[in-house]
């Protein structure tokens, strides 16, 4: 997935004050509970869109798409989960234009594909089903940054455990998972 573009400046100021924030801490590792804390109710929370509030359910997915094998994070990779919310957070800026924490599905659509995530037609719409929310029947659904993060994170997950269950040997996008393999992964989402 692409990074973000900064300047030096910027991304030193950026890391300096992650290290700030994880330094405040008791603990050398930041847990989901930790995260949940830091991303609602400190300094870091202003980063975000003021119409959402993170949960704990998207702080385990965040910390997964960043570290799949445990549940805690050090600096580095706490850095890299707020620098992935910083990146998702900018694209969804770009669509969000009346800045109410929502977007329209095809908006949905062209950022995941910016975000280089080669998805299918029908993937795309069962997102779009699965994420949307509608005020009534008769209404487009609409994704709330909540909702979107929580995609990004488990397309992020999925992504990386795909691409390492696939081998060199195995035709294009195919991977091969045992019944407890596939039953792990989609718990684990």
């Amino acid at each position: 997935m692409p990074v973000q573009r900064q300047n030096a400046n910027d991304q030193s100021s950026t890391n300096s004050f992650l290290q700030q924030i994880f330094e405040s801490r008791t603990k050398n590792e930041i847990d989901e509970n930790d995260l949940l804390i830091l991303l609602n109710d400190t300094e870091l929370s202003r980063s975000f869109d003021r119409h959402s509030k993170f949960t704990i359910d998207h702080c385990k997915l965040l910390i997964a798409a960043v570290v799949h094998s445990k549940s805690t994070l050090n600096l580095p990779e706490f850095v890299s989960v707020i620098n992935l919310l910083y990146t998702w957070r900018n694209f969804f800026r770009r669509h969000d234009l009346d800045r109410n924490g929502i977007i329209e599905p095809y908006a949905l659509v062209n950022i995941l594909n910016s975000l280089r995530f080669n998805l299918s037609p029908s993937t795309l719409e069962t997102i779009v089903k699965r994420y949307s929310t509608r005020a009534d029947d008769n209404s487009s659904g609409k994704i709330s940054f909540e909702h979107y993060v929580q995609l990004c994170a488990r397309l992020t997950l999925l992504n990386d455990l795909m691409q390492q269950k696939s081998t060199n040997d195995s035709p294009r996008n195919v991977c091969s998972f045992s019944i407890d393999e596939f039953m792990q992964l989609a718990l684990s989402l």
